[in-house]
């Protein structure tokens, strides 16, 4: 099996010199112990040592080990006659219940696209947690026509129960349980959550950036979490008009204020953040999520974002309720259910149109639609790394193409690699309060040929030979040949 990135190598290779390179004595040199190779050498190293990564019979095994299948009734829920099968995931003492399906036939390459799903709940009983966690099983399913379907069990009952320290690792050791074992593709990981699920979409998505394609957060709280790891990952943000939950939470105000602040980050960075921002009209925490059907949509998110505090937009949907006999409660506006009275859906409507002047329009808004239309680039030409935004319980210290220790873990660094003049520029904000790396992926830089990296205080040339120990650890490491890198090289060792 060949993977995108030693398809561009093996192709670059063959268009350049397999003879070596001298470098200056000037320059830094990288893995000195380590003999120079060609392009074409280094891409034929990654490849094999990608291919034994997927044949390790004893990696196989141990994560084998790790996932048991339990077929009996779900624990603490009422369902007596009804039977299900499930897995759990134990890894460093820590587990994830989950249930999983194949479904339908694997791509070109022998790969099935990877759904992790995240259900609805959180602070409270485990029977209910466990009926929010049976209903996801089916939530987003009926849309993936191809593809491991895994809705995943929050490891807790607390309202952050997807985003616990202690689950990160989890999330990482079952992507790889399922790209080993099960035949999940690496750069087709998706991840979805509704409501709880949504909450944790919000929190695991720029931690995790680098695993995942593309993501849909539905019906959840961003709960101050910044977005700016999502330069490479697309986002689909959803919510109902009228999803507050109380005055203080404004659901769907918060997701709508995304559309704004994803732009900037677009327009400050120049490429990436790739998103779509859907407030349903005139729906509230639930709404259709069909594969073959429109939904009504604000056409200007940013307008309703920008408006509904200082206008008191909220005061507008309470005025329905009353105009329709129902009692003002700002819960109850958010829950109550879509087509459950016909005059309350019509004045929603025509508040959000009529009174407050707010566009709509018609789009295929399903979640399982939007995200497959990407597929992830394990080696982005620029990355964005908010120190400040990581899972420190995470068994791996990189991020796409840089890596920091667990207590560095202030500031932002952008980073970004010029292909035609193999250079690398790292610009480290004043906050960033620790060392921290920079690795070298072949995809992105000719390690044949000296790299230049431009960092704010000079310009340096490395020398790199690539180490094929190096590159092992690294696959291990990520647990995942798409990320793996042949070298590094500490930012402090440029000064």
């Amino acid at each position: 099996m060949k993977h995108a990135f030693y398809k561009i190598l093996f192709g670059i290779a063959l268009s350049v010199s397999a003879a070596p390179v001298a470098f200056a004595q000037e320059a830094i040199v990288v893995n000195g112990s380590s003999p120079q190779l060609s392009m074409e050498e280094t891409a034929a190293m990654v490849e094999e040592a990608s291919l034994d990564f997927y044949r390790d019979e004893d990696l196989s095994r141990e994560l084998e080990d790790e996932i048991v299948r339990v077929t009996e009734v779900v624990p603490a829920v009422d369902y007596a006659t009804e039977e299900r099968e499930f897995y759990v995931l134990t890894h460093d003492g820590m587990s994830m219940r989950f249930f999983m399906e194949v479904i339908g036939e694997p791509g070109e390459d022998g790969r099935y696209p990877l759904f992790i799903t995240l259900h609805g709940g959180g602070g409270g009983p485990a029977e209910g947690n466990n009926d929010q966690w049976i209903d996801m099983f089916n939530y987003y399913r009926e849309a993936v026509d191809s593809g491991i379907y895994v809705a995943c069990r929050g490891i807790t009952d607390t309202w952050d129960l997807h985003f616990q320290e202690d689950s990160y690792p989890l999330y990482d050791r079952l992507i790889e349980a399922m790209c080993v074992n099960y035949g999940a593709s690496p750069d087709q990981v998706y991840l979805l959550g509704f409501s709880a699920g949504g909450d944790g979409v919000y929190q695991i998505a720029p931690r995790l950036a680098d695993r995942f394609a593309a993501v849909n957060m539905s019906s959840g709280h961003p709960n101050g979490v910044q977005l700016w790891n999502m330069a490479n990952c697309p986002i689909s943000l959803q919510a109902g008009i009228r999803d507050y939950y109380d005055e203080g939470v404004l659901r769907s105000v918060r997701a709508a204020q995304f559309e704004e602040t994803l732009s900037g980050y677009h327009e400050k960075l120049g490429s990436g953040y790739e998103h779509k921002v859907w407030i349903h009209v005139p729906e509230g925490h639930n709404y259709t999520d069909s594969e073959d059907s429109l939904s009504l949509v604000l056409k200007d998110p940013e307008d309703f974002a920008r408006r509904a505090e200082p206008e008191h937009m909220l005061d507008t949907f309470l005025d329905v309720m009353e105009e329709c006999g129902m009692e003002r409660d700002v819960s109850e506006l958010s829950y109550f259910y879509p087509g459950s009275d016909e005059a309350f859906d019509s004045g929603i409507l025509e508040a959000v149109t009529k009174k407050l002047g707010l566009e709509v329009v018609e789009e295929n808004t399903n979640a399982v639609r939007y995200v497959t239309q990407f597929v992830r680039d394990p080696a982005p030409e620029q990355i964005v790394w908010d120190l400040g935004t990581r899972a420190k319980k995470r068994e791996k210290d990189s991020f796409y193409w840089l890596e920091a220790q667990p207590d560095t873990d202030q500031g932002i660094i952008v980073a970004s690699v010029d292909r035609d003049t193999n250079t690398i520029t790292v610009e480290p904000d004043e906050n960033v309060n620790g060392d921290f790396a920079i690795l070298f992926h072949p995809a992105l830089v000719d390690v044949s040929k000296p790299v230049t990296i431009q960092t704010p205080e000079g310009e340096y040339t490395v020398q790199v030979s690539p180490s094929e120990e190096f590159l092992r650890e690294s696959i291990l490491e990520n647990g995942d040949p798409e990320l793996a890198c042949v070298g590094k090289i500490l930012y402090s060792d440029l000064q």
